[in-house]
């Protein structure tokens, strides 16, 4: 299955899900990288990027993650001009990120 053109995506802040592959940490902790990888919409499941790194911001710092850990995000999507995805279009932005642990709460809380 291949993956969708950027047509094919939404250009809206959708809601995304990943696995932390790995956390890149630097003595300046806003050099630091996380690279997510098996980023998907989360509505329909559909593969969107296979990986692509992020700067590890206080959104995902707070969240404390380690390798194969599962989230959640927000972003947006746009063509990809620096290289930092395994597509030809990057996720921008990563907003409301939750780690995606069954027993507790997410963006999308069962109750």
């Amino acid at each position: 299955m291949s993956n969708p053109s950027l047509e094919q995506v939404p250009s809206i802040r959708t809601r995304y899900s990943a696995v932390v592959s790995s956390v890149l940490s630097d003595k300046n902790i806003s050099k630091s990288k996380i690279l997510l990888k098996e980023i998907r919409l989360l509505i329909s499941g559909r593969k969107v990027i296979s990986k692509q790194l992020f700067y590890y911001s206080r959104g995902f710092q707070k969240l404390a993650l380690s390798k194969g850990d599962e989230v959640e995000f927000n972003a947006r999507i746009k063509p990809d001009k620096r290289g930092l995805s395994s597509e030809g279009y990057r996720l921008n932005y990563p907003t409301k990120i939750f780690r995606k642990d069954y027993e507790s709460e997410s963006l999308f809380s069962k109750s």
